[in-house]
């Protein structure tokens, strides 16, 4: 039995490491500094397959994740302006890979992914704010 729960835990991790892409796990690791800084900003979604986490912090850098079955890490700089923020997302070498609007809705407390031709209809429900 305790064999059978070690290879478990071996086979889990070497899932993630294998499912997770290798691009975003060394942007992972050259932006482990920016994860220091207070977060002021912090939303996530449920979907049937995975979760997915905004956090802006208050150096000016976020993270965009996403978990489950293909894990995901995206990280960059952002800038407020009034209820829109611009997420400018970055990679490991800190190139601009793209950028994407998310405008805050004050009524019901969660943001929406514009993209930069046609809206995403993915909604974020804000946990912590303090950018408003």
């Amino acid at each position: 039995m305790k064999t059978a729960s070690i290879m478990y835990v071996f086979l889990c991790i070497l899932i993630n490491s294998c499912i997770t892409p290798k691009d975003a796990r060394v942007l992972k690791r050259t932006t482990k500094e920016w994860r220091e800084s207070k977060i002021v900003l912090e939303a996530w979604a449920d979907t049937p397959f995975s979760g997915i986490f905004l956090t802006l912090r208050e150096n000016g850098k976020f993270e965009h994740t996403s978990s489950g079955l293909v894990g995901s890490f995206h990280a960059g700089r952002w800038a407020n302006s009034r209820d829109t923020i611009r997420l400018e997302y970055l990679d490991s070498k800190q190139n601009i890979l793209r950028n994407e609007n998310v405008t805050i809705d004050k009524q019901t407390s969660t943001l929406l992914f514009e993209g930069d031709s046609t809206p995403v209809q993915m909604r974020l429900r804000i946990m912590i704010n303090e950018i408003i």
